[in-house]
């Protein structure tokens, strides 16, 4: 139960996390500092599918070594 109990907390906090992504300032109001926001992590998706090819090395050939491998 602990562990179900645990695991809820985490979650409701990663689900939370967004609402804490920028502070008011004193020159933004609540509605620019929403579209700030909203620009920032829409920026940030787009980078999501770049950021994948790279970490499965699906976009370059590695460069492990200077040599070319032959076709077969």
């Amino acid at each position: 139960m602990k562990r179900y109990a645990a695991l809820l907390l985490i979650v409701g906090a990663a689900a939370m996390l967004p609402m804490l992504a920028g502070c008011q300032t004193l020159t933004d109001t609540p509605g620019q500092n929403a579209v700030r926001i909203d620009h920032a992590m829409a920026t940030d998706w787009l980078q999501v599918p770049d950021n994948a090819e790279q970490i499965l090395m699906l976009n370059r050939p590695t460069q492990l070594s200077d040599k070319p491998v032959p076709s077969q």
